[in-house]
C-alpha cells in the first residue's frame, strides 16, 4: 500500500543568474495517512519549497512525487489546479480572506471551484465554520474579527472541502503566543479525528506540537523521526528564504 504523500529523489534546483540553487535535493520522504508530521528547517533550508510542491503549487525539477499513489510531480497546471482543490486543505499564515466577502462566503470558495451546488456550499460551509466556534458570525466580514478569528476561518475554510491533506504553512506566524497555542490546539484535535496534518515552520516549539519532524538543511532531509528528539531541534543559521 502506497503512503499518502512521498517523494522520490525529489530535486527543484533554480538558476539565480551563473548560479543553481537546490532548493531541494534528492529528497526522499513517505507520509502516511493520518499522520501529524512538521516540516522544520530555517530559511533557505527547502522546507518553503517541499511545501509547494506537496501542495501541487510546484512540480519538481527531477523525480517523483505521489499523492494518494498519483503521479503528480509532471502534471500540467490544470490538472495541478484540479487534484490541489480536490485533495489538498491550506492553512496560510496571512489567512488570505476575501475583505469584501462574509465569512460564509469565504469558507465557501473552495466548493465554487469544485462546482458544488449551492445549496450544499452553504450547509457545509456553515459546518466548518460551527466546527472552529464560529458559528454566530457566519455574515461577520474578516475585518470585523481577531486575527486568531480570521485564522480559524482560514481552517474552516481548509477543511470544508474534505481533503486528504491540510498544509499549514506557519499558521501561528502572525498570531500572539496565546492565540498561536489555540491555533496549534485545534490541529491537534483535527488530527485527533484522523485527519493528515502537514505543518510548515522554522520554529521548535510548534514543530514539537507534531508527533514526527522532518528536518531539512541546504535542501536536504538531515533528521526525520520522534518530534521530541534532540535531533529534531532546528539551529540559526544565516541564509536566505527558499
Amino acid at each position: 500500500m502506497s503512503a499518502l504523500i512521498e517523494f522520490r529523489d525529489v530535486c527543484k534546483y533554480y538558476v539565480m543568474g551563473d548560479t543553481t540553487v537546490k532548493a531541494a535535493d534528492h529528497i526522499n520522504l513517505k507520509i502516511e495517512k493520518g499522520e501529524f508530521v512538521a516540516i522544520v528547517g530555517q530559511s533557505g533550508s527547502g522546507k518553503s519549497t517541499c511545501m509547494n510542491i506537496i501542495g501541487c503549487l510546484d512540480v519538481p525539477t527531477s523525480g517523483e512525487y505521489y499523492l494518494d499513489g498519483q503521479n503528480v510531480g509532471q502534471m500540467h497546471k490544470d490538472q495541478l489546479a484540479e487534484i490541489r482543490n480536490r485533495m489538498l486543505g491550506f492553512i496560510f499564515q496571512q489567512y488570505n480572506l476575501l475583505p469584501k466577502l462574509d465569512l460564509l462566503e469565504n469558507v465557501e470558495v473552495p466548493l465554487m471551484y469544485a462546482g458544488v451546488s449551492r445549496t450544499e456550499r452553504r450547509q457545509r460551509a456553515t459546518e466548518a465554520l460551527e466546527r472552529v466556534g464560529l458559528g454566530d458570525k457566519l455574515r461577520h466580514k474578516p475585518t470585523e474579527l481577531s486575527g486568531g478569528q480570521q485564522q480559524r476561518v482560514s481552517i474552516a475554510r481548509a477543511l470544508v472541502g474534505k481533503p486528504f491533506v491540510i498544509l499549514a504553512d506557519e499558521p501561528t506566524g502572525a498570531l500572539d503566543s496565546r492565540t498561536g497555542r489555540e491555533v496549534l490546539a485545534m490541529l491537534q484535535q483535527l488530527h485527533k479525528e484522523g485527519n493528515t496534518i502537514v505543518l510548515i515552520t522554522h520554529d521548535n516549539s510548534i514543530a514539537a506540537q507534531a508527533e514526527r519532524i522532518i528536518r531539512l538543511e541546504d535542501g536536504r532531509v538531515v533528521y526525520d523521526g520522534d518530534a521530541h528528539a534532540p535531533e529534531a531541534t532546528v539551529h540559526p543559521k544565516e541564509g536566505g528564504a527558499v
